[in-house]
Order: structure tokens, then sequence, then C-alpha cells
């Protein structure tokens, strides 16, 4: 747990815990940051956006747990534990060997039931990450098994004391909010880059593309730099993979190939990020014959648990298969929303995961399916384009508690807030998961725009991709020009490799954003979508602004203006008593320029106090910040 003191009463609370234990460890930070890093902060920023005295927070720590056990760990850090078995399976029976192991916390009584998953040869192995302090006991349970039942053991849990929050603060999970928390209920904040096609980028050479960056591995290059960037979540999918579970069996050659995948899924784990990732295979894989055998759905459901639910993890089942990966306009035609088989693999996971990891459904393009069908545009859409999780039933039986979203937003005009709007209105956590790719769809501005857009229209945070990150190698929609409604796209904008594309500056970009709200209580913001009722960008009848506003209150308004010209608005709603400080941010640079302080001088349309805010200071995006004093 962490205590803020100050500083002189520090070494005070040690000495009264050194009562208690023999030793213990005490670190000294400044306050922390909710992010997945190492907490690292810009030196491009002018100030911080905050009136809180800096204060010291000290960590005091348990002491490292000196009995001896069979394993030791850190709390929230995976263990492997092997067991072997002396019976005989013929190739296609290990995958159904059940095998749990039961995990006892000794101090706080807390039980975790995790499953085995098999490793290959005679081997079956437990993936543990200890939620809490202490000594773990451990009893293995296999019915059909008797040289793999009743196996016990011990894991000493020491605490974690490195610089990663995600082992500091404990897996993220949701809590009936609209944002993303951690264990111990810091919000995190969801900033994810896109590798669809991670299992083909080398993870011990540099391969294709590297250029000048010196990569000994392409994967770990890319990781270890959206990490530096400030990114918190890594986004899969298994395409690529060398584990074919499209035939109905997991066999030896399969098993290996998962051994190989898991360096991937580690490395992530082991850099802090956490991996929202989709099972199995591509989704238009999926076939009738494995969709028909909910035995080998579920058991290949309880594997994937097995392997990585002791990392820090999402699930996202399977690439726009909410609500049935475009049946209606050709994709697949073997099931709909009606016997939509990842509904069913959503309920295995949602039954085999003890952590509890947040669960969705990467879903169709938004005009395809939203969370009622409001906001999409495609006509005779498969159930009016209702995702398949809006039920409150499959709610229930699949544990699906967030919105993997993909939503385009408008950048050349207004945005349309049906989409946004119908998200937020819903009580889960809202992730627009999947917009326009840098070099394939859009370039840096629209980029950095649709990032912005989102976080002001409810969403909890975004995803981004890059070209020849997004799908290493990609062919897809690479020999024509595209165009965003405000640039063009050519062939060889898209040609980019993935050795230049790791540093576009809309990649950068995205890290700027985390950190602006970072600096004050962004879940709280509310959306004032087009509703006019906080800003109204209307200057004139010849001159106004795009934007995205939300609000706490009359208290603090951000405001994302985003048309390429210097137009601005008019603020509204505003405590016409009070005085705002106001500033510009550049989300191009990472800087703040003062307006200064500020009253209301004008009233809205609704006739309440409001302020007209000056042009911006250039024929670019800006954000407009106006807080309380």
């Amino acid at each position: 747990m962490r205590h803020v003191f100050r500083s002189a009463l520090s070494a005070l609370f040690c000495a009264v815990l050194m009562t208690q234990f023999v030793s213990c460890s005490v670190r000294t930070d400044p306050p922390a940051s909710t992010g997945a890093g190492d907490d690292k902060d810009s030196g491009t920023d002018t100030e911080k956006e905050t009136d809180k005295v800096t204060e010291t927070v000290t960590e005091v720590f348990p002491p490292d747990i000196t009995e001896k056990t069979d394993f030791t760990t850190d709390t929230w850090v995976a263990v492997d534990i092997d067991f072997e078995t002396v019976t005989a399976y013929k190739e296609a029976e290990q995958l159904y060997v059940v095998l749990d192991a039961v995990f006892t916390n000794r101090e706080n009584g807390v039980v975790l039931r995790l499953p085995a998953f098999w490793r290959g040869g005679n081997t079956f192995t437990v993936r543990f990450a200890p939620t809490s302090y202490g000594i773990w006991d451990y009893v293995t349970v296999c019915e059909s098994d008797t040289s793999l039942d009743g196996r016990t053991g011990t894991v000493a849990a020491n605490a974690y004391k490195g610089d990663l929050q995600i082992y500091r603060r404990g897996f993220v999970k949701t809590n009936g909010s609209k944002y993303f928390v951690y264990g111990d209920g810091t919000p995190f904040f969801y900033l994810g880059d896109t590798h669809w096609s991670m299992l083909t980028e080398e993870y011990d050479r540099a391969g294709l593309g590297a250029g000048r960056t010196g990569a000994e591995s392409h994967f770990r290059y890319i990781v270890d730099k959206r990490v530096e960037q400030g990114f918190t979540v890594y986004q899969s999918e298994p395409i690529g993979t060398k584990a074919d579970l499209t035939d109905g069996s997991l066999s030896s050659s399969d098993a290996a190939a998962f051994n190989d995948n898991d360096r991937y899924y580690r490395y992530i784990a082991e850099k802090g990020l956490v991996h929202a990732n989709a099972e199995f295979f591509f989704a238009g894989a999926m076939n009738e014959k494995v969709m028909n055998d909910e035995r080998y759905l579920e058991a290949i459901s309880r594997y994937w648990v097995a392997r990585y639910a002791a990392y820090p993890v999402m699930w996202t089942l399977g690439q726009e298969i909410d609500n049935d990966f475009y049946r209606e306009r050709g994709d697949q035609k073997i099931y709909d929303y009606t016997n939509n088989p990842w509904v069913k693999i959503a309920e295995y996971i949602h039954k085999y995961d003890a952590y509890g990891h947040p669960l969705s459904g990467h879903q169709e393009n938004a005009i395809y399916t939203t969370v009622t069908g409001k906001g999409t545009t495609v006509r005779e859409t498969d159930n009016g384009g209702r995702s398949v999780f809006y039920p409150d039933d499959v709610t229930e039986r699949t544990g699906h508690d967030w919105w993997a979203v993909q939503w385009q937003p408008e950048l050349s005009s207004q945005i349309n807030d049906a989409v946004p709007k119908n998200y937020f209105e819903s009580g889960k956590v809202a992730i627009n998961y999947e917009s326009r790719y840098c070099n394939l769809w859009t370039k840096d501005y629209g980029a950095r725009a649709q990032s912005w857009i989102a976080m002001l229209s409810g969403f909890s945070g975004v995803g981004y991709g890059a070209a020849d990150i997004w799908l290493y190698n990609s062919t897809y929609n690479m020999n024509e020009p595209s165009n965003d409604g405000l640039e063009t796209i050519t062939v060889a904008d898209k040609a980019m490799a993935w050795g230049n594309a790791v540093n576009l500056e809309s990649a950068y970009q995205q890290g700027y954003m985390r950190r602006f709200f970072e600096k004050f209580d962004w879940w709280k913001l509310v959306p004032d979508f087009n509703d006019k009722s906080r800003f109204d960008g209307n200057v004139s009848s010849r001159k106004r602004s795009y934007y995205t506003c939300a609000t706490a209150g009359d208290e603090l308004y951000v405001i994302y203006l985003y048309s390429k010209n210097k137009a601005s608005g008019t603020v509204c709603d505003m405590d016409g008593d009070a005085v705002y400080e106001a500033k510009w941010y550049d989300p191009r640079n990472d800087v703040y320029t003062d307006i200064g302080e500020i009253r209301a001088d004008k009233t809205d349309r609704n006739g309440k106090p409001a302020w007209a805010a000056p042009d911006r200071p250039e024929e670019l995006d800006y954000v407009l910040i106006l807080r309380k004093k």
C-alpha cells in the first residue's frame, strides 16, 4: 500500500514498522504517475497543469520472506511450476487432461484455482502470479491422473519493489466505472499500439525494414520504443503463429510453437505493458468443425487462459468478431449473431480466468456495429448493428466488461457524435481500439487528431497503429492511395518500413497526449458532444472551428480544436463570478502557452456566462484549457 508522508515522518514510521518486522525496505519517490512505465516526465512541458503541493511519496515494503519455499517470486510476477506425469498419453489426449492447482495465501486466506497447460512431452505447467504478499501453499487436483493429483508445494511472494506500475499496483481491471483501474483502484490510462501479426516480427534478429535502427530484435526493439514513447498497452492478434488450432486438435508441434510464442508474451509482460490479445487464430479461420465442437472450444479456451492469464492481459477474442465478422458483406458465412461461436469462447475464458482480466470482443467497424446499433450507417446490418454482447444475460455469462471499438471520426468536419454517445451511455468502459493507421489511411495529423477526438468524446483510451507495424509485411490496401478527408496517403507513403514508422511523430504525440491527461483527473471529464452546452465552435456565419470538448463541471474545460484554421469559439456555461486560468496546449510539440487569467465576458445562447476565446496561435490543431482558480 502506498502512503503519503511529510519527509520528517518517514523515518519515524519505518522505525515503528521495524518493531513488527525483522527488516523493512523504504523507497522514496515523487508522486506516482498512473502510467505503466518508469514514471519519467517530459522535458518539453513548460509547467505542470496542477496546483497541488508536491509531496514526497514513501513506500514501505514488508521484509523479503526468508522461510524456505519451493519457488520465490514477487507479487503479480508470474512463476512457472512444472509437473511430470507418468501416464503415456496419446497425441490428442493431453489437451483434455484437466489439471488444476489451488493456491492459498497463508496470511489473508485468498484462494486462486488455476488451470495447467500441456507444455509438451510429459510436462504440464501451472503459471502463477501471486496477487498478494506472503507464502502461498498449493495442491494439485487431477481426477483422471493420480500421478498429477495431490502434488503440493509452496511459493514465496515478496513485495514487488521495481518501477513498473502494473506490478506495483496490480493487474488492470474494471470496477463499474467508465475507465480501467489497476488492482489497487488507481485509474489506468489505456494507450495501445497495434500488432496484428506480432508473431511474424523477428524475435532474435532485426529482419526486414530495420533500416538504421541498430535493432538486434525486430519485436523487442518496437516494444522498447513504445514503452519509451509512453504506450501502456500492446494490442495483438495471433496472425502468423505456427500453432494450428483450426484443425480441432493440439499436437506436439503446436505445443512447441506455443513455447516459442511465450517469449513474446513474456517480454511484453516484463516491460510492464498490458497485453490486449486475441485468441487462437485469425477470426476468418474459424470453421464449422471447430465452432461445432464445444468440448474442443472449451479445452483450447482453458489452455489459452492457463498460458497467459498470469501475465497482465486483456482478452479481445478475435478480429472484428462482434457482431459476426462481417457476415452481411460475405467475409464469412458459417455463423451470424445468433450462433456466434466467439460468445461461447468468451464464456469459457471467463469461467477459467481466476484473475478476472477485462474481456471484450474486437468489434466490426462502427458503421456496421456499435452497442445498440445507433450510429451505424450500413443498411441491413445484422441484428440492426447491435453488439452480440449487448444483452444483460450475455454480459453476465461471458464477463464482457468493455468495448473494443473501431471508430474513424470525421477529420474534415464536425464529428457525428452518434457513435461516441452510444458508447458513453453504456455502463461499460469504451476504448477506441482501432482507428486509421498512420501512413496507411491517415498521416500524423489525422492519427493525432483521432486520438484527441476520442478521448474528449467519452472514450477512456485509444489504440494507435502505424505502417508495417500494425501488420508486418502487409499487402492490404497497399497498391492504391487513400484519403482521410484532410490529406492523401500515397502508395509511397504506405511503403514505409517499420524502422521508420516506429519513429513517426504521431507515435510520440500519443505519449504527449497521455501525459497531458495524467496531469489532472481525466477520468472525471464529461463530454459535451455536439450539444454546445459547454463550447460552441460557431464564431460567425463564415468562421467556425471543428472541436471536441469535455469538462469537469464548470471547474475545468478541455477543448480540442482540429480544423485547419485559427478559429476557436465560445466557452459556455461558466461560473460568472470566477476567475479562470487559460492556456493553449500544442499537441504536436507538448508545449503550453499562457493566455492569462480570464472571466466570462458575454452570455451564451442559453443566457449563461460565457467567454469568447481568442484565435489559435496557428492554423493547426490546438487544445484550449480553462481551469477555475
